[in-house]
């Protein structure tokens, strides 16, 4: 049969699409949850079908298939390009809600229960990341936003970049955290005389910088920890200047 199946010819009771709708997301199985991604099947097989065979091509678990590359995906009988595209955007979606969800749990005050959300989220990647987190008026993280991607060791961020996202949210004040892929924990000059801008930026838009975290995948070190920030409460110093002091 070269006729292309839609879920229109599956009996009502097997349609993922009427059985959200009737019975809610969480009543899909992980084949069907896939099959609404995918929409259409390919000849003689239908949705259902060809997500029953995507999984089981990546030993039955949703994270592997997310996880796996466009060209990997694009393998399975009726997963072309169109498909793994939109597969691997659900996942990223799924990703950001999981992320989102986790660091509303995080304390903000604890400078070790952030480093360490940090490493894991960005402590890997293989080229700079800058972060901002940002916090309501009870110091509380409620969201986190990527707002620079560099090549390697070098970022180049700006502070309309860093403080954007934080004005649009309403944020009361931010940490700021990125990586260095070398591994390399101790801040540069460069990193220094960026949170002393951010820190002078933040005092004109009334939103405090709280911290600065530098992370990679074997620890992180914290501007506040070593003394080259005020802590939240304290006076704003110029971190700059404390570092050129201690």
């Amino acid at each position: 049969m070269n006729v292309k199946q839609i879920m229109t010819d599956l009996p009502e009771s097997d349609r993922p699409y009427e059985k959200l709708e009737l019975h809610g997301a969480y009543t899909l199985t992980d084949s069907e949850l896939l099959a609404v991604i995918i929409r259409a099947g390919t000849g003689g097989a239908n949705a259902v079908t060809v997500a029953r065979q995507l999984l089981k091509s990546f030993g039955g678990s949703l994270r592997r298939v997310c996880d796996a590359g466009i060209p990997e995906l694009a393998e399975t009988r009726g997963i072309g390009r169109i498909k793994a595209i939109q597969l691997k955007a659900a996942g990223e979606i799924a990703d950001r809600i999981n992320r989102e969800k986790s660091i509303r749990l995080v304390d903000a005050a604890n400078a070790e229960a952030v480093g360490r959300m940090l490493m894991y989220d960005i402590g890997s990647e293989k080229r700079e990341v800058f972060r901002v987190l940002m916090l309501d008026k009870r110091l509380r993280i409620i969201s986190a936003r990527d707002v620079s991607h560099g090549v390697l060791d070098r970022t180049l961020v700006h502070p309309r970049e860093v403080f954007s996202p934080a004005v649009r949210e309403l944020a009361y004040a931010v940490i700021v955290a990125h990586n260095h892929p070398s591994g390399e924990l101790e801040p540069s000059e460069e990193d220094v005389r960026l949170t002393d801008r951010l820190v002078e930026a933040g005092e004109i838009l009334g939103i405090q910088v709280l911290d600065h975290f530098i992370v990679s995948a074997r620890g992180f070190t914290s501007f506040c920890g070593m003394g080259l920030m005020a802590k939240p409460g304290g006076k704003q110093g110029n971190a700059l200047t404390l570092r050129r002091a201690s």
